[in-house]
C-alpha cells in the first residue's frame, strides 16, 4: 500500500497524498431517490473537489421502475446488486445478493490503494456478511447511521420488520469489532456509539446536508391560495396525522390555504394517509402529489409557502434528524419545526424557524396563522433560516470535516 503523506490545498485543507477508493454500499435507491439517496449524493458531491480520491456506489437492491439498474450518473459509476425483489421473494433471494455483492465488492478492490467501505446504514442481517468479507480482503469500514434501531420496533406491526430490528440491534452492540469509523447524523447516535464503542472508534458527526444551487431564492410574498408543504415517508414518527388535523383547524377557518403533500412510505402508512385524506372536510384542498423525481420534487418544494416538518415525541423520532428540514431551510421559505431532537439546539425559534411541540396540531395551525398574518416576518424569518442552512448544511462547508475524517482513518 501506498505510504499516506499529507499536504495543504490553496485553501488550507488537509489531503491525503494516495489514491483512495471509496465504495458506497446500502439500500438507498439510486440514482434518483429520498433522503437517504440525498445525503450520500452530497457526500459524494462534496468528495470530489479532493484530488486522488475514486467512487463507485453499489446498491443492495432497488426497483428498476424507479432507476436503472447500472449506470453512470454525474461521473459517479453505480450497480445495483439485485433488482426488483420485494416481500417475501427478498429472503429467497437473500444468498444471491449475498454472493453477486461479495463478488462486486472483490473486483472494486484496488491494490496499492486506501480501500473504503462507505456503508450507509448500521450493520444489518443483509450487509454484515459483506462487510466481514470487505474488512478480510482489506478494506476500511464507516458508517453512516442517521437512525436507532434500538427505537424502531414500535414503528411497524410487522413480524419481520421486528425480527430484522431484533437482529440488526444485536448487531450494532459489537460495531466495534467491524468498524473503523462512525458517521452520525445527531447528538444522540453520537453519544450512543460512544459508549457502545467505549471511544474506541472514531465518530464524525455530519449533520443533515443540502445542495444550496437546488434552492434559488424566490418570491418574497406568499401565493393566492397560501400553499403548505410536507413531503416525506408518512411513517409513524412523521405525525402527519397532526399535520392534517391541523390544516383542516385552519380551512375551517379561512378560504385561501391548500396543503401539499409528496412523498411515499410504506404500504399500511399509506393507507392510513389516504384513509385520513378522505375524511377530511376539506379534501378537495389536499393535494397529494405522489413520488416526485429531483426536478418535480424542487419545483414543488420552490413553488409552496409554508414549509412544514412535523414529528411525534417518541424515541425514534428524537434519535434522528430529521433530511427535510434542511431542504426547507435553503429555500429561504418560512418554515414550521417540530422541537425533536438537535432542532431546539440549532434553530432559534421565531428567529430561524417557528418551533412547536410535537404533537401539537393547535401550535402548528397557530404557527401557520402567524405566518399569513405577517408575511414580513415570515420572510425575515425565512431569511435567517436559509443563511443558518448555508452555513452549517451545504454540503461544501461539510465536506472538508468528512474528507480529513476519512483520510484519517484511510491512513
Amino acid at each position: 500500500m501506498n505510504v499516506v503523506k499529507t499536504t495543504f490545498l490553496p485553501d488550507g485543507v488537509v489531503t491525503v497524498k494516495g489514491k483512495m477508493n471509496i465504495i458506497f454500499l446500502g439500500g438507498f435507491a439510486f440514482p434518483y431517490g429520498m433522503a437517504g439517496t440525498r445525503r450520500i449524493m452530497n457526500a459524494i458531491d462534496g468528495l470530489r473537489i479532493f484530488p486522488d480520491i475514486s467512487m463507485r456506489v453499489v446498491v443492495l437492491r432497488q426497483s428498476s421502475k424507479q432507476n436503472t439498474p447500472d449506470g453512470v450518473h454525474n461521473g459517479i459509476p453505480y450497480q445495483t446488486v439485485v433488482s426488483d425483489v420485494a416481500g417475501a421473494k427478498m429472503l429467497f433471494m437473500t444468498p444471491v445478493l449475498q454472493i453477486k455483492a461479495r463478488r462486486i465488492i472483490k473486483e472494486l478492490y484496488r491494490q496499492g490503494q486506501h480501500n473504503i467501505l462507505y456503508v450507509y446504514s448500521p450493520p444489518s442481517y443483509d450487509n454484515l456478511p459483506i462487510i466481514r468479507f470487505a474488512r478480510r480482503i482489506g478494506f476500511k469500514v464507516v458508517f453512516d447511521i442517521v437512525e436507532d434501531d434500538e427505537l424502531a420496533r414500535v414503528i411497524s406491526r410487522s413480524l419481520l420488520h421486528r425480527l430484522k430490528v431484533a437482529y440488526n440491534c444485536r448487531a450494532s452492540r459489537n460495531i466495534a469489532s467491524i468498524a473503523d469509523g462512525i458517521v452520525v447524523i445527531s447528538s444522540h447516535l453520537e453519544n450512543k456509539f460512544r459508549t457502545t464503542t467505549s471511544n474506541a472508534v472514531p465518530i464524525h458527526k455530519l449533520p443533515i446536508s443540502v445542495d444550496m444551487n437546488c434552492y434559488p431564492e424566490g418570491r418574497r410574498h406568499f401565493g393566492d391560495p397560501v400553499t403548505l408543504f410536507y413531503a416525506g415517508s408518512f411513517g409513524m414518527k412523521d405525525g402527519i396525522g397532526f399535520l392534517l388535523d391541523a390544516f383542516d383547524k385552519l380551512a375551517a377557518k379561512r378560504e385561501d390555504i391548500q396543503l401539499a403533500l409528496t412523498g411515499i412510505g410504506a404500504d399500511d402508512a399509506m393507507r392510513e394517509l389516504f384513509k385520513r385524506i378522505a375524511a377530511s372536510p376539506h379534501k378537495d384542498r389536499i393535494l397529494y402529489k405522489g413520488y416526485l423525481d429531483d426536478a418535480s420534487y424542487y419545483a414543488a418544494l420552490n413553488s409552496a409557502d409554508i414549509l412544514c416538518m412535523t414529528r411525534v415525541d417518541i424515541g425514534y423520532a428524537q434519535a434522528g434528524f430529521p433530511f427535510k428540514l434542511g431542504e426547507y431551510l435553503a429555500t429561504g421559505k418560512p418554515v414550521i419545526a417540530t422541537a425533536v431532537s438537535d432542532i431546539p439546539n440549532i434553530l432559534r425559534d421565531r428567529q430561524d424557524a417557528l418551533l412547536v411541540a410535537p404533537g401539537q396540531s393547535d401550535a402548528i395551525a397557530e404557527a401557520a396563522e402567524f405566518y399569513i398574518a405577517d408575511q414580513e416576518s415570515a420572510f425575515a424569518i425565512g431569511a435567517r433560516g436559509r443563511l443558518l442552512a448555508q452555513r452549517l448544511f451545504d454540503y461544501r462547508v461539510q465536506c472538508e470535516g468528512l474528507y480529513e475524517f476519512i483520510s484519517k482513518i484511510a491512513s
